[in-house]
């Protein structure tokens, strides 16, 4: 489900909860900076959201 919520007004009928454009213009701006956003499991529990990054040149 993770991957879902980056798409466009993803929508999870269970919780009645979803996305609209905010996570999908995140990764596009992130990966026309040759960077990548994902989101993982925390070790504590919940959501750990990685933003990666290139370093410059």
């Amino acid at each position: 489900m993770r991957e879902e919520v980056f798409q466009l007004f993803s929508r999870n009928r269970a919780t009645v909860s979803g996305s609209g454009l905010g996570l999908t213009i995140a990764r596009d701006i992130m990966r026309a900076h040759g960077g990548e956003i994902t989101l993982l499991d925390s070790p504590r529990g919940g959501l750990r959201v990685l933003v990666r990054l290139p370093t410059p040149d």
